[in-house]
């Protein structure tokens, strides 16, 4: 076996400090895109969400232009976050918070097996060994890095390795799209019924556009259906921030699963939430993002509750919200924030009962599924990290 040491073998760049790049700098539209931490979605690049810069802000970091087939790695924040790039059709480069790794030593690492190793407990192993050692204040330096030296197979059984991987990827990428193709059908939905209010009406036609009664509400400034109401959401749900547990008691392989600012955060032997439950992040740079969990979980005090008082509104408020609808209600600057004294106050459509009934019905159906799949997933995942370590140490090997 060889070894390989990313920090030293291999091209490792980031953006130096002077090049930094403020709010105001970032444009609503070029032909120049800038990755920031919140584009590493699970392991690749979502270009949806960079942001624009200057042709001129772009060509003075030639050292971070993105090229095809570049690993990024986040370093402040959530720490270790991977983004592989693929289908780079735009000059592209990273914010301050990111590093680039290219692979200069073709011959000698397969880069989708660096991928799969970077993305691994193996990876997140080292860097909590190596934060626990720091400041409070996550960061990773290029000098971490160096630290961080993997033996490797020859570069014909990474192949296979990477083989093995991807082809458990390509599945965890399947049902991701299954889940968002269903999330997608209940959006849509709730968007018909209670944004554009053509609910079926008694005789099972659109209600808005078959000229059933609207009324004037003042609250919203705008017409709904009679009938409906407008309360804060602190009238029909509970919320609060649950105790938090350290990130040393985290573990990799508890019982159940652990909710913190940025979705999974990993493994706990004890659940505080035994149901799907709604969840804000309400600290930090993710602020104003929301999910739902899954049953018997673990959810951190970096995190908002929103526990309906009647289970029939649950999947209503949560095709409901939106970064939109929860921004008025962040405050902080430096450190952004959400308060249960702020958020209590966000405004909440009541239709009438059994238009509540048959929208849950529906949703309740297709939460089931997105489930099934994410199970799953978890499931693929456990797997992936389960065979790799014993892949690379030869433990479990290939038929010839």
């Amino acid at each position: 076996m060889s070894k390989l040491n990313i920090g030293k073998d291999l091209y490792l760049k980031g953006r130096i400090g002077w090049q930094g790049l403020s709010k105001d700098e970032y444009l609503v539209k070029s032909d120049y895109k800038i990755i920031n931490a919140t584009a590493l979605m699970d392991g690749y690049v979502d270009w949806n969400n960079c942001g624009y810069i200057t042709k001129e802000r772009y060509d003075e970091a030639k050292e971070i232009q993105l090229q095809e087939n570049d690993i990024l790695i986040s370093k402040d924040g959530t720490l270790g976050k991977i983004g592989y790039v693929k289908n780079l059709t735009t000059p592209c480069s990273v914010a301050s918070g990111i590093f680039v790794l290219r692979n200069t030593k073709p011959d000698l690492i397969n880069f989708d097996y660096l991928y799969h190793v970077l993305k691994s407990p193996i990876f997140k192993d080292f860097i909590k060994r190596n934060k626990a050692q720091g400041s409070t204040i996550p960061h990773l330096y290029q000098r971490d890095l160096e630290n961080f030296e993997i033996e490797i197979p020859n570069f014909e059984t990474q192949t296979k390795i990477s083989n093995v991987l991807n082809l458990i990827e390509k599945k965890i990428a399947i049902n991701n799209q299954i889940i968002d193709a269903l999330v997608s059908l209940s959006k849509t939905l709730y968007d018909y019924w209670f944004l554009q209010f053509e609910f079926p009406n008694d005789e099972g036609k659109p209600y808005k556009s078959s000229g059933e009664k609207m009324v004037w509400n003042e609250v919203l400034n705008l017409e709904i259906p009679e009938g409906w109401s407008v309360v804060n959401i602190g009238e029909i749900a509970d919320l609060y921030q649950p105790k938090t547990i350290s990130g040393n008691e985290i573990l990799k392989d508890g019982k159940y699963l652990v909710y913190g600012a940025n979705g999974i955060v990993g493994k706990y032997n004890d659940f505080n939430h035994n149901d799907n439950t709604i969840a804000i992040c309400c600290r930090g740079a993710s602020c104003g993002e929301f999910l739902m969990t899954l049953p018997y979980s673990w959810i951190t005090g970096n995190a908002m509750v929103v526990e309906p008082k009647d289970k029939i509104y649950k999947e209503f408020i949560y095709y409901g919200l939106s970064k939109d609808r929860i921004r008025p209600f962040i405050s902080g600057s430096a450190q952004p924030q959400i308060t249960r004294s702020n958020l209590e106050n966000l405004k909440v459509i009541i239709p009438k009962r059994n238009i509540i009934f048959n929208f849950n019905t529906f949703a309740l159906d297709i939460r089931k599924k997105i489930q099934q799949c994410l199970f799953q997933n978890i499931e693929l995942e456990s797997i992936k990290d389960f065979i790799l370590p014993l892949l690379m140490n030869g433990q479990l090997s290939f038929k010839e």
